[in-house]
Formats: structure tokens, sequence, C-alpha cells
């Protein structure tokens, strides 16, 4: 079935096949979010304010995580490559200005058709920032960290945000093992921009792709029956969460960024609250920035007095008695001090006490710098990916601005419901808080008795 000539049956281009991002991660709630954390950062001393953009962008970075850990459950299924001869088209061919990716020089392609997931880059984006956005958060704030409750509350969302962060890592570099996709067209009807799957059709395919293909163009009444002007075997493809109607496939012009994914980011997550797995209680009274300054004398005391311990301890033993038996032994016996049980522990309190110091001092500086740099990395990325679905003046784009903007109104009138109540409420409410007092003090005493 291979055929050359000067006018071939038909051409073959090379096309990107994707589910577009959804709108829900469309370019207008992802900023809403990055601005949700920021005015957190910048709030975080009012309290119930902080709590509403907090409580906001959580919600938005969960949605996301859940989808990580649906997508890295379920991963693209290729099926194997299938040859599939194509008539061969010379290089100096005419129709380079009408197919901008056409294949020359080949009788041979492999086919394997597949999409690309794209709202896997968007995922990325928001838990990785949700994750290193807590790091500066626990660092820099005492709000979210002097109640315990609070501080499970934060430490799970934490713990999820990590979790999603992991699947997300581990989903987005898959998508560089994704197939190249074609499309096989007339030589006088090229395909026209971006175009939308409208379903497959069992018909399309009825043996091997080589086969259905030359079936096609073979026969025009099979032809007529396209919904569009070329064939695209990759529309025969399915993804989770998605409608297949929502596939598009556009041409493969330039130097598209998706077949570039080999170089994958050595992105280094961490968190300073790993440091509680280990068994040891260092000098460094609190991770909070001002306690850290306040006692900043202390700490600095603490590790000159670890670093001096041991030489103390080995001065202690230079009797005489040492010093005649050391005359007897080897060169390097004087030195033995340095490393008793008692040498051992100080060197090794320094140790951690220092490298504690120096993560929190990165975490701090670093931490926020790392935040604005992947941010601004990642949206870049996202940018090559196209343009978005839905326009900023589409519901679907400024709805979640006003949800927020009456969650912030509500809150608000909730914070001055002391000041609008009436002496009965008031009156209402000081014997609600006096009941709720009494059981406060009755659980501290069960506590103490404890």
């Amino acid at each position: 079935m291979n055929q050359t000539s000067e006018t071939p049956l038909f051409v073959v281009e090379e096309v990107i096949c994707a589910y577009p991002i959804s709108t829900f991660y469309d370019s207008c709630p992802r900023y809403l979010f990055y601005a949700l954390l920021l005015a957190t950062c910048v709030t975080r001393w009012t309290g119930w304010l902080a709590d509403v953009f907090l409580g906001a962008a959580a919600t938005y970075a969960g949605t996301a995580a859940i989808q990580a850990f649906i997508l890295v459950s379920n991963p693209a299924k290729h099926n194997p490559y299938e040859l599939i001869t194509i008539p061969l088209v010379s290089d100096n061919t005419s129709l380079w200005n009408s197919f901008p990716s056409l294949i020359t020089e080949a009788d041979q392609i492999e086919l394997s058709p597949a999409a690309l997931e794209l709202d896997a880059d968007a995922v990325l984006a928001i838990v990785v920032t949700a994750y290193l956005t807590f790091l500066p958060l626990q660092c820099w704030s005492r709000a979210f960290s002097h109640e315990r409750a609070r501080y499970i509350l934060f430490g799970l969302w934490h713990m999820l945000m990590l979790a999603g962060s992991i699947c997300a890592l581990i989903y987005w570099p898959t998508l560089r093992d994704t197939p190249i996709q074609y499309t096989f067209c007339y030589p006088d009807l090229p395909p026209m921009g971006t175009v939308s799957s409208d379903g497959w059709e069992a018909w399309q395919r009825t043996s091997t792709w080589n086969n259905s293909v030359w079936e096609i163009f073979s026969n025009s009444t099979m032809f007529d029956q396209l919904p569009g002007v070329c064939f695209y075997p990759c529309f025969n493809t399915t993804q989770i969460l998605r409608q297949q109607t929502t596939l598009e496939a556009t041409v493969a012009t330039g130097d598209y960024r998706v077949h570039q994914r080999s170089e994958f980011w050595d992105e280094v997550v961490y968190s300073k609250r790993y440091f509680t797995i280990l068994p040891y209680r260092s000098r460094l009274p609190s991770a909070q920035v001002r306690s850290i300054w306040i006692e900043r004398k202390n700490i600095f005391n603490g590790l000159r007095k670890d670093f001096r311990s041991p030489i103390y301890v080995s001065q202690l033993h230079r009797t005489d008695l040492m010093d005649s038996t050391r005359e007897k032994l080897s060169v390097w016996r004087p030195t033995g001090g340095l490393f008793t049980l008692h040498a051992l522990g100080s060197w090794l309190r320094l140790i951690l006490d220092t490298i504690i110091l120096c993560a929190l001092v990165f975490s701090i500086i670093v931490s926020p710098l790392t935040v604005i740099a992947f941010v601004v990395w990642i949206e870049y990325y996202i940018h090559e990916d196209g343009p978005s679905q839905e326009a900023p003046q589409q519901v679907g784009q400024w709805s979640p601005l006003v949800s927020i903007g009456f969650l912030l109104i509500s809150a608000a009138i909730l914070k001055l419901k002391y000041w609008v109540a009436s002496r009965e409420e008031l009156e209402d409410e000081i014997e609600h808080l006096r009941g709720k007092l009494k059981r406060l003090e009755r659980l501290r005493e069960e506590k103490v008795y404890k």
C-alpha cells in the first residue's frame, strides 16, 4: 500500500494531542490562590482574617492534592506501537506552507495513540506552592502554632500538601514519555488550527491502524464521514476525570516544550518540622524568629559551651599519672581525651544544634525566595501550554473572587457580632461563656489528676 508520487494519496503531520488545563485551574483561579497565600502571610497577626485567607487557599489546594492522588493511581496506559506505511514525500515538496510539521523522507511511522494531561502542570504548581509556603508561615508566625488544635489542623494540611506534592512530582515527569502523535490528511485539505474531538466512532478503526488509515483515504465515502478534514488516531483515547470531547489536537510547530520534559527539575522539598522526629532536645528554644532573636545570646553561649566542653574534659585528665602513662604509649594517645563518651556527646550536641540553627536560618531566608522562584518558573512553564480556555470576564474565572469577597464580608460581620448585639443577646452570650468556662475548668482538673 506504499505510494510514492508527486501527489501522494495522503500526508502525515505531527500534532500535539492534549487535554487543556481545566477552567478550575485556569489562570485567574491560580493567581487568586497565590494572592490568598500572600494575604495569609501579610495578615498572619490578625488571626481571623488570616484564617479566612488560608482556609480558602487550603480548600483549593486540597482539591488539587486529591486530583494528584487520582492521577498517579490511574496513569495513562499506552498501547504497543504499530507500523503504518505512508506515501513517501521528499524534503523539497511544495506542501510545507500548508503542513509545517510534515513528515518527509519516510515510508513508515510508528503510532501509539495517546494524549497529554495538562492539568498535571497546574496541579504541580498549586500543591508544591502550598507546601513550600507552609514553612515560612510556621517560622514567621506564632499565630499558627500557639494552639495545639490549630497546630494539628495545619499539620494535617501540610501532610496533605506533602503527599500531593510527591504524587504530582511522580506523575509529572511521566508526561515526557507520551508517544509522538500524528494526523493524516489529504494534500489539498490541511488542518485548520486547533481541532477538538467530537468523540470516537468504532468504524474509524476496523482492524489495524495501518489498514484503517488506508481504507479511509482510499474510500471517499468513509472519508466524508469523518468529523473533520483530517484523521486523528489520538482521539481514540480516554483520560480519567476528563470527557473525551475536551481533547484537542494542535499542529506541533516550532520547539514545542512538551517533548523537552526529559530535563526534570531537581527541587528539594524540606520542612523544619521533620526535626521533631529526632529524640533530641536542642538548645534552640523555639522555631519562631522572634524567640530565636531574643534568646540569641543564650543560644550562642550554649554552642560555645558545647565547643569548649570536650577540650575542658581532656584537660582534667592530664594528671602526672596520665602523662607518665602516655609517654609509654603511642604518640596519638594524648588526643584520646577529646574522644571520651562525654566528649563525643558534647560534640554531637554541638553538631546537631548547629545543623538545626542553619536549617532554620535557611528556611527563614531562602524559603520565601524559593516559593517566588518556583511560582515564576512554573507559571512560565504553564504559559507555554497555550491560552486559557476562558477569558477573565467569564463567570468561571471571576466567580471564585466573588466567593472570597462574600466570605470576607461574612467573617467581618461575625467578628463584630458583639458590637451589633442587643443587651439580651450579650447576657445570653455571657451565660453561655460562663458555662463553657466551668466545663473547661472541670476538664483542666481532670487532666491534672491524670
